[in-house]
């Protein structure tokens, strides 16, 4: 059964769900060395995570400090093992 090519203009005007963007990660010089970063995945139907995730850090690796920080929604680790700690809980 052949139904030929399909038409493109069936899609116009169609809206598609906008895709959740992964976690960012890298890694940045800071004033007490090597820092591996990582940013919240951004969801544009769900609320901003960053307070939720700034206690959850707070809970677990104590007060904002040399260990870990928040700078502009960006989570910055000392220990690379942090971070992925991090990724795994708020991927």
């Amino acid at each position: 059964m052949n139904i030929g090519p399909i038409n493109s203009n069936v899609f116009n005007g169609v809206q598609m769900e906008p895709e959740l963007s992964p976690m960012k990660t890298g890694k940045a010089r800071g004033w007490l060395g090597e820092y591996h970063w990582v940013s919240l995945a951004f969801d544009p139907k769900a609320a901003d995570k960053t307070n939720e995730a700034l206690a959850w850090c707070q809970r677990n690796f104590d007060k904002s400090g040399s260990r870990w920080f928040e700078k502009e929604k960006r989570f910055y680790f000392k220990d690379e093992k942090d971070m992925t700690v991090f990724i795994l809980k708020w991927s």
